[in-house]
């Protein structure tokens, strides 16, 4: 008994230290993300991603579809190109949407592939994360030429708050989505982009 409060002894200041600091680390992660949006032009409207899909092989269930995306900075220039296959048979890209003061902030944060057109919500678990080829070094690559030091580093911070590398609620300012590329005909180029408003299109080019 005389060990197991002991041990109480120990562990609760260090359990009640480190809640603290994650409340803390929670409200930084926040007013950052908060800050930087009210500072911000909003990265829209713009195009994100170019897509050409080869195709998909093998069966319903142990299939995979393969394509290329290129990521797109506010110039309109290439930042990467990703060329893969998925398991699966169609495939589809989750958005995070950030919307602070009337203003919206577009990232692409997943490629992933499904079985169906209407997916399983564990098939979004899956993927290839987007969020590490347009940020480095603290800025966030995808406002391009013209932008300031500054205005990367500020978008950066929203970056990672809306694609979850914080690991911190995130009180409604984000919202998740996925756009289906089922439609898209193989060997064909699209583009992803949104409308001032928020709103995404997907065409051909």
């Amino acid at each position: 008994m005389k060990k197991t409060n002991y041990l109480v002894k120990i562990f609760s200041p260090l359990f009640t230290l480190a809640v603290i600091a994650y409340v803390i680390f929670t409200c930084w992660s926040y007013l950052a993300c908060w800050n930087s949006a009210v500072s911000l032009y909003q990265n829209v409207p713009q195009e994100f991603l170019r897509i050409k899909i080869y195709g998909s092989s093998g069966s319903e269930n142990s299939g995979t579809v393969s394509g290329t995306f290129s990521i797109i900075d506010s110039n309109g220039n290439e930042i990467a190109v990703i060329e893969r296959s998925w398991s699966g048979s169609y495939l589809s890209v989750e958005f995070a949407r950030v919307s602070v003061d009337g203003k919206y902030f577009i990232f692409p944060s997943r490629i992933y592939g499904k079985n169906r057109i209407i997916e399983e919500r564990r098939e979004r678990t899956h993927g290839t994360l987007l969020e590490k080829y347009y940020d480095d070094y603290g800025q966030c690559m995808l406002l391009g030429y013209g932008s300031s030091l500054d205005q990367r580093k500020k978008l950066y911070k929203i970056a990672r708050f809306a694609t979850g590398k914080y690991l911190v609620p995130t009180f409604g300012l984000v919202t998740r989505f996925s756009i289906d590329l089922s439609s898209c005909r193989p060997d064909r180029y699209y583009s992803i982009s949104f409308t001032e408003s928020g709103n995404y299109i997907v065409e051909e080019l």
